[in-house]
């Protein structure tokens, strides 16, 4: 969700400054079909969960997730904006891989009232892809620990999706906006 925020502020960023959408033309992105492919796999991790024994849908899909964000993010090593989308996903990669491929999420949103219910499906395990952190997580300074009361239908995000965040920001800047030739 964070992730689209950012990037409806750069649309309206780049519209501002005189962008055009029709400018990806002059930087086009290899492999668009890699990530939209990872988030569909994101999406299927619940549905498949309810099928699949234990965590196997989270063992078969997230690494398979990652490996198409990786795979996008090399072929368009080129672009500047992709460093700092590779190191969100880096980021958010070690923490989950740590975690038994699930986001641990701050224990916080259990005593917050208005985070309540979330907290409910987490500790249910009907949102299968994330754990409430605890004593035993891993890398919990990488996890969904900062809190955002700002942002609508947000509660917590991660370092790795701050840069995501970020990297969108500026690789929507870069297309829309495509500087005068001297």
């Amino acid at each position: 969700m964070l992730i689209l925020y950012f990037a409806l502020a750069s649309l309206l960023v780049g519209w501002v400054r005189g962008g055009r959408l029709r400018n990806l033309e002059h930087t086009p992105l290899a492999g668009l079909w890699l990530p939209i492919l990872a988030f569909l796999l994101e999406a299927l991790i619940g549905p498949l969960g309810r099928w699949l024994p234990g965590q196997a849908a989270l063992w078969l899909l997230v690494p398979a997730e990652y490996l198409l964000l990786g795979l996008f993010l090399w072929r368009n090593r080129a672009l500047a904006p992709t460093r700092l989308l590779a190191a969100g996903t880096l980021c958010n990669l070690l923490v989950i891989g740590a975690n038994g491929w699930r986001m641990p999420v701050s224990a916080r949103i259990a005593s917050m009232p208005e985070l309540s219910a979330l907290a409910d499906r987490v500790r249910s395990g009907e949102l299968t892809e994330y754990v409430l952190a605890d004593g035993s997580t891993r890398l919990l300074w990488l996890a969904d620990v900062i809190h955002l009361p700002f942002v609508p239908g947000m509660s917590f995000a991660s370092v790795g999706d701050l840069l995501l965040g970020a990297g969108i920001f500026w690789l929507i800047q870069r297309i829309m906006v495509v500087p005068a030739n001297p």
